[in-house]
Order: C-alpha cells, then structure tokens, then sequence
C-alpha cells in the first residue's frame, strides 16, 4: 500500500527524472551537434557516472551518520541549482565543452549521496511485508521515466529548443525536493547521526565494510548484483549486434529491440506492484537469473526469415527485461530486508557502485568477446555459465541463511 510519505517521496523522483531524461538526451545531442564528436559525447556520459562510482565507495558512511531527510532533499535542491546556473550561462551563451564535464561531476557526485539514500529511507516509511511492492512502484517510475523521458525529449527540443529542456530539468529537482519536504521519516532505533567528526565518519566506513564482509549471504545478494548489472551490459552490446545480423535495416530493429526491453521492464514492474511477492524474493532473484540463462541459450538456437527471427529476438528480450526487474526487485528487497537500516546507506552505496562498474565492464568485455565469437555462440556460452552460477549462489546464500540463523540463535539462548 502506497502511503503518505512514499507517495510523495514516488512524486518528487517521476518529475525529476523525467527531467534528468530530457537533460542527457538535451545535453547529448548538443555536444555532438556543436563539437561533431563522438568522443567528446561519450566523455560527457562518462563523467555522468565514474564520479558516482566512486564516491559511492564512501558516501554511504555519510548517509548512515547525518539526516537522510536532508540529504535527500539538499541533493536535490543542489541539482536544482547546479542546472539553474547552467541554463543561465547556455543562455548568455557561455558554456564550453569543460564546464559542462565539470557539471556532469558535480551532479554525479550529488547522485552518490542521492541515489543509496532513497533505498535505504523506503523501508523507514513503509511497512516490510510491503517493501517488494514498494520497491515495484519505484522500479515502475524509473522504467515509465526513460520511456517518457526518451519519446518527449526529442519533441521537447524540437518545439522548445535546448535551453527550456535545461530550465525544465533546473525546475524538476526543485520540484522533487518541494515533494520531499513533506515526507516524514522515523528515527533510526540507534542514533548514527550525532557529529562525531572526521575520525567517526573514517570509523563509520571501517563499520560499513567489516559488516558487509563478515555476512555470507549479503556478500552473496552483492555477487548476484555485480551479475545482474554485468548481463544488462551484455545485452546492450548484443542488441545492436544481433539487429544488424538479421536485417538489412539494424537501426529499425535495435529501436524495436530496447522498446520490447523497456515494455517488458515496465509491465512486470505493475505485475510485481499488484502481486505482492513478499516472503518469495529469493526464490524470484534466483529463479530470474536462472531464466536469464535459459534464454540466453534458448536465443542461441533461433532460426528462420528474417520476420520470424525478429520476433523470436523480441519475445527474447521482453522476456529479458521481466527477468531483469523480477532480481532487480528481489535483490534490493531482501537487501533492505536483511541489512540493518543503520547500514543501510554504505550498504546501497556499495551496491550502487558495483553495479554501475558491473554494466560497463560487460559492455567492454562482450565488446571484446564478439570480434572473436559469433553472437550465438557467445549467447550459448553465457547462459551455459549463468545456470549453474544461479543454482550454485542459491545453495551457497541458504546455507549462510542457516548458519547466520544458527548463529543468531546460539546468541540468544546464552
């Protein structure tokens, strides 16, 4: 059930990423447009995420110590800011390709702090045996975000033009953090937000990763993130080298290849929004990846014309994006299940940041991969790799289940 507080908190996240979705398609398209670079369009992404990389590493230490009500909100109204000034300056027109890689640093390295808080503040306002649909409701803004966000941006800037893409963006993040002002978050049941100075926040750190690395099963749920991430950057590379392999016209394919993706992220986000799956995340985490896998080998053997392959391919990658959401979902709920909310912050800071070296990583690697292998053959053989790699962290996350249990229970009893 959707409360006050999350429904404020959902409110402020769907008008700011819309705009965050017009601003890189904006942003993009102009920096190739004025500097005929593709490099320098691709260094305009990069800084967008290495910075939010890194410092997620850290910033996780900060978000369990201080107030995250006012993070959330200060990371907002700073964006807000941030992108105020910079339409102010494209106006006068005073911006050069190195302001707007300073721009992309700062508002990543707001998006550090920003991002881990909004999992770890979700199970303070909403009830546990709510958390997965929760979670849903949230999965469900970001994929309509993108799909809004990348059908109006090119519009938007037809009829606009780039510097009301920019002001709307500036106004989205002022928006979100008038949204966030109204959302009530209890107290932590132990005070980690007394200023304890620069040594409490390196002990605080220390904390974060001693934790994460004496639990088992958490180690594990961080393992099947990083596998998670790694196969969505797989498929980015596969989409575009499969839609040029069976058709003359890639480009129309690889359009009908990332909607059928986003459409299959979407609608089981609803599904898992009314199907409450609370109480069987883990089998749907590792259920999905193990599916992942038999599509993958599934897509290995398609064949036939062109139009049949196609579909096949379509149905494929809609099937991909429903796995995707299903441990996508699954993950962070058992996370937020599990992880002591005092941790919670460095915790999702450091998943945060796996996951986006994971994605990366994959497309580099499967770049790499496909001058040497036919795409079918490399589909083959990463699905013939994650069925066992599932089967293998499900047995291994149940048995550190059952120790952690026999653990906390010996503790109990003396």
């Amino acid at each position: 059930m959707i409360n006050r507080n999350f429904f404020m908190l959902l409110s402020g996240q769907f008008v700011s990423q819309i705009g965050d979705k017009l601003h890189m398609i904006a942003l993009s398209f102009w920096v190739l447009k004025t500097t005929g670079s593709s490099a320098k369009m691709g260094a305009v992404l990069a800084a967008s995420l290495i910075p939010s990389l890194v410092v997620g590493f850290f910033s996780g230490a900060f978000i369990d110590r201080y107030n995250r009500k006012n993070i959330i909100i200060g990371t907002d109204l700073l964006r807000g800011l941030i992108l105020a000034l910079f339409a102010v300056l494209f106006y006068f027109e005073l911006i050069n390709f190195y302001m707007i890689l300073a721009m992309q640093v700062l508002l990543s390295v707001n998006a550090a702090f920003f991002d881990p808080a909004i999992p770890s503040v979700i199970p303070q306002i909403v009830n546990e045996k709510y958390l997965a649909a929760a979670n849903s409701k949230h999965q469900f803004v970001n994929g309509f975000s993108t799909i809004a966000g990348a059908f109006i941006g090119g519009i938007f800037i037809s009829m606009f033009g780039y510097l009301w893409v920019f002001v709307a963006n500036a106004i989205s993040f002022l928006l979100s953090a008038f949204f966030e002002c109204f959302i009530k978050i209890p107290p932590l049941q132990k005070d980690t937000t007394e200023k304890r100075g620069e040594a409490g926040i390196i002990s605080d750190l220390k904390q974060g990763y001693q934790y994460i690395l004496s639990d088992k099963a958490l180690l594990i749920l961080l393992f099947m993130v990083m596998i998670i991430h790694f196969f969505v950057g797989s498929m980015e590379i596969f989409m575009p080298v499969i839609a040029n392999a069976i058709s003359d016209d890639g480009a129309r394919n690889l359009g009908f290849f990332q909607t059928a993706f986003g459409v299959g992220t979407v609608i089981m986000a609803v599904i898992l929004s009314i199907k409450n799956i609370s109480g069987k995340e883990k089998f749907t985490l590792f259920g999905s990846v193990f599916l992942i896998g038999v599509l993958y080998i599934a897509a290995s053997f398609f064949a036939g014309n062109e139009a049949v392959i196609t579909g096949l391919y379509l149905i494929m990658i809609f099937l991909f994006g429903c796995c995707i959401i299903c441990a996508g979902i699954s993950f962070k709920t058992l996370l937020q299940k599990k992880v002591d909310n005092n941790f919670a912050g460095r915790v999702f800071a450091v998943v945060g940041s796996v996951g986006n070296a994971s994605i990366p990583g994959a497309m580099i690697a499967y770049g790499f991969l496909l001058e040497i292998y036919d795409f079918q053959d490399l589909l083959m053989i990463s699905g013939l790799v994650l069925i066992p790699l599932s089967i293998i962290s499900f047995i291994l996350y149940k048995e550190a289940k059952h120790v952690r249990a026999t653990e906390v229970l010996s503790k109990s009893l003396t």
